[in-house]
């Protein structure tokens, strides 16, 4: 069966990211998975799903709320023993150029059963050795083709070329991001709580239009967007900080501008729904230069209130 593949893959990234005082310092990465990335990797992103898992707010918010995962997941979880919520602990991904991606995911399981349930389940999946690992790929692979590999505590997929290029750094030192100054610096403006964060470069006219198909003005500040880094900590409240980097101070402001507009309008709209004010009260947008930062602070017991009326309104429907 053709989806056994992509159920084991995509079934542990969509299961890590459901269970995705201002600390002083930043982040320090972890070069060791970094080194797996190459030096022209333009984007990357992590999860720390054992901190988010350890957060009772987002165990509240989110993790009870979730519907049950599709039958192929569940039956995966029974062969294997692997429980994606319980046993992933860190994902890390990467955008290497327009078509190639690579993730990284630390998680504790049975190598031989993911393995083999992977072969006893796959009619049309490919496998090959490179450098004594087992590659698992679509049956008529290209550099291109969807690919991953189980080795000791981690799961590496992507492209088959990212994960071929994985597993020569894991044998052998090679030139990596961690030799990118550009990324590096932004991974550690990150703020060390955050268990959800990402950096990167962005160019849109490799895209040939705006992704946003957005008319006017703001196809003109959309395109204008060069990269930033996002953060987010989860623990008994949710801060999030956005921080975008422009081609110019004017793109920047602009932008700037257009937000506080929404943000108004917003306030507007929602005017006697006292709670929903409350939350936008923690949206602060702010623009120095060709970067414009937004940060959000919303209180855990607000978020749960709101989450209260949501249902109670549902119910009533």
């Amino acid at each position: 069966m053709r989806w056994i593949l992509g159920v084991t893959v995509i079934a542990v990234i969509v299961g890590a990211v459901a269970t995705m005082s201002v600390p002083a310092q930043t982040v320090t990465p972890d070069e060791a998975t970094l080194k797996l990335f190459p030096p022209e990797t333009q984007g990357i992103g992590f999860v720390d799903v054992a901190g988010l898992r350890n957060a009772p707010l987002f165990n509240e918010l989110i993790l009870q709320q979730l519907p049950q995962f599709p039958r192929p997941v569940t039956e995966f979880t029974q062969a294997t023993g692997f429980d994606i919520q319980r046993d992933v602990d860190r994902v890390t991904a990467g955008h290497i150029d327009q078509r190639a991606v690579l993730v990284v995911i630390e998680a504790r399981y049975d190598k031989f059963k993911v393995e083999q349930f992977v072969t006893d389940k796959a009619d049309h999946i490919g496998t090959e050795t490179y450098l004594g690992r087992v590659i698992y790929t679509e049956d008529q692979p290209s550099d291109h083709a969807g690919a991953v590999s189980f080795i000791d505590n981690l799961i590496v997929a992507g492209n088959l070329s990212a994960v071929k290029q994985a597993i020569d750094r894991l044998a052998a030192p090679a030139p990596s991001i961690v030799q990118n100054t550009e990324l590096m610096n932004q991974i550690r403006t990150i703020e060390t709580s955050n268990q959800v964060w990402a950096v990167g470069n962005i160019d849109f006219s490799k895209f040939g239009g705006s992704p946003l198909n957005a008319p006017g003005k703001i196809d003109e500040l959309v395109h204008s967007l060069k990269g930033g880094t996002y953060q987010m900590r989860i623990d008994q409240d949710v801060y999030v900080k956005a921080t975008g980097s422009f081609g110019s101070p004017e793109m920047a402001k602009a932008t700037n501008d257009m937000l506080r507009g929404l943000l108004a309008m917003a306030r507007l709209q929602v005017a006697q729904e006292e709670k929903l004010i409350k939350l936008l009260d923690g949206v602060s947008i702010e623009n120095s230069a060709e970067k414009l930062t937004v940060s959000v602070n919303a209180s855990g017991d607000l978020l749960k209130q709101l989450q209260e009326i949501r249902t109670l309104r549902g119910i009533a429907r």
